[in-house]
């Protein structure tokens, strides 16, 4: 399987199992202001797991690094979203976000050099 994404009228998610080249690989970006209107939700939730038929067994198979990033009006570029409590993103995560910002847009992905091994799929659901 090659890197991918899929988008659907509740999700956008990316799945990576290769290393991805300089320009990382990334989720479509999203505005969740845009998605509480339109859906009439309080937020999203942004989740990292294990792309494999059972991943019970297999909490520590793929090793990657995921960066959620945020991007607000003006900006010239994406800035990584740091949790307050200095944590890391891993396997196994599900954060709600309620980001009401005008103009802020989210993405998930994999820079190049975060991969190693395994197959992941990550990204958001409302």
């Amino acid at each position: 399987m090659a890197n991918s994404k899929s988008s659907g009228e509740f999700y956008e998610y990316a799945t990576v199992d290769t290393n991805p080249d300089s320009d990382g690989f990334w989720t479509n970006e999203i505005s969740i202001r845009y998605k509480r209107r339109k859906s009439k939700i309080e937020g999203v939730v942004f989740s990292i797991r294990e792309y494999e038929p059972d991943s019970s067994g297999a909490s520590d198979t793929s090793v990657a690094t995921v960066s959620l990033q945020f991007k607000c009006p003006g900006d010239l570029g994406w800035q990584d979203y740091k949790p307050l409590d200095g944590s890391t993103f891993v396997v196994g995560n599900r954060i709600f976000l309620e980001d009401v910002s005008a103009g802020v847009v989210w993405r998930a992905g994999i820079k190049d050099g975060d991969f190693s091994s395994g197959s992941i799929t990550f990204g958001f659901d409302w």
